[in-house]
């Protein structure tokens, strides 16, 4: 458990350090395009190309980052009429259910963007549009890793409780 939850915080930190790097520079991009336009008539060409793909990539990161705290969209009007111990178990459950549909929005992702993007295609700043998009497939990943390590902290949860009963009979 020790070394989920250092891949956890680790992952987290760079998510994090991503999320405000990305975030305040498609703030700065904005309010730089805006002043040009606004006084000087003129723009940065890729600005708000480089603004859009930012959005994705702060979206995804801010996905992670609600998943982790458990603040994502969960439908959990059964698991309110549930016992505390089998809870555990459902969470589990619909926490393997999502890594598995996160599994396979990874794959839809990198099909996306190994054959429905062009190889050569450079946005800006010698970026390849594969790899400012490479944001989907990746950030999909890093919620099915968090989806995983939630069930397993919900199925060892569940067996250490299921050890106290027992030991209390």
């Amino acid at each position: 458990m020790k070394l989920l939850r250092f891949i956890d915080r680790t992952l987290t930190f760079i998510v994090s350090s991503l999320l405000v790097l990305s975030l305040v520079t498609m703030l700065a991009m904005a309010a730089l395009q805006v002043i040009l336009r606004l006084f000087f008539h003129s723009g940065i060409l890729w600005g708000d190309i480089a603004a859009r793909y930012l959005v994705m990539w702060v979206g995804f990161m801010g996905a992670y980052l609600a998943t982790r705290e458990d603040r994502h969209l969960r439908i959990d009007v059964l698991t309110r009429f549930l016992q505390p111990n089998i809870r555990l178990w459902f969470n589990a459950f619909t926490d393997l259910f999502a890594a598995v549909i996160c599994f396979f929005l990874i794959k839809a992702g990198w099909i996306f963007v190994t054959l429905g993007m062009d190889a050569n295609s450079i946005l800006f700043l010698s970026i390849s549009q594969k790899t400012a998009a490479m944001i989907v497939p990746a950030g999909f990943a890093l919620m099915m890793i968090q989806f995983l390590i939630r069930m397993i902290e919900s199925i060892n949860k569940a067996l250490h409780k299921s050890e106290a009963e027992v030991a209390a009979l």
